[in-house]
C-alpha cells in the first residue's frame, strides 16, 4: 500500500506545522514585533483569546468595569478612543507580551509572551482596537 506512507508524511507535516505556528512570541521574537509589520491580525480570534485570558480584568468590552481585589489600580478604559490613540500597536504588543511590569505598569498583568504566539498577540490587538474604533 503506497497510500499509508503518504498519509504518514502528511500527518507528520501537519503536526510539525501546528507546532511551529504555536511558537511563543517570546521565543520567536523576544517580544519585539518586526519593524513596519502590520500588528493587527484577526479580530474574531482575538475576541476569543481576550474573553478567555483578559476580560476578567479588562472587561469583555475593554471598559475595565470589573472589581479585582488584588489590583493596585484598575486598568485603563480601552474603549476611550482618545486614550487609545496615544498607544501605538507596538506598545500594545509589548504590553501583552511582557506584561504590566514590562511597560512600567502594574505587575498584576502577567507577561503572556511565553504563552501566546506572535499571531495570537496581533489577533488580540485587532480585537482591542475594535473597542474605541481606533
Amino acid at each position: 500500500m503506497r497510500l499509508l506512507p503518504a498519509l504518514t508524511l502528511l500527518l507528520a507535516a501537519t503536526i510539525a506545522q501546528g507546532e511551529e505556528a504555536k511558537v511563543s512570541a517570546l521565543e520567536s521574537n523576544n517580544c519585539l514585533p518586526p519593524a513596519g509589520e502590520n500588528l493587527r491580525g484577526d479580530p474574531v480570534n482575538g475576541k476569543v483569546l481576550h474573553k478567555e485570558h483578559c476580560a476578567a480584568c479588562h472587561g469583555p468590552d475593554g471598559k475595565a468595569e470589573v472589581v479585582v481585589m488584588h489590583m493596585d489600580e484598575a486598568p485603563h478604559d480601552q474603549s476611550d478612543a482618545e486614550y487609545m490613540a496615544t498607544l501605538n500597536d507596538a506598545f500594545l504588543y509589548l504590553a501583552i507580551c511582557k506584561g504590566g511590569e514590562g511597560i512600567g505598569k502594574s505587575y498584576v498583568m502577567s507577561p503572556w509572551g511565553d504563552y501566546f504566539s506572535h499571531k495570537e498577540i496581533t489577533d488580540m490587538i485587532a480585537w482591542i482596537r475594535t473597542f474605541p474604533q481606533s
